[in-house]
């Protein structure tokens, strides 16, 4: 059964990943939440009708 398996993966299927990915990551979510804190600051209201 483990023979199966591991023929019907090919090997370059593998994904890898990099730093610039995380990096993008964190860089994107770091910047939604200053965006986030500037409009709650200058009074935008982001609940979106949630109350």
């Amino acid at each position: 059964m483990s023979m199966i398996s591991l023929t019907a993966i090919p090997a370059g299927v593998e994904t890898q990943s990099s730093d610039y990915s995380f990096k993008a990551i964190i860089l994107f979510c770091c910047t939604g939440l200053f965006a986030s804190f500037s409009l709650m600051a200058h009074g935008v209201d982001l609940s979106a009708g949630l109350m």
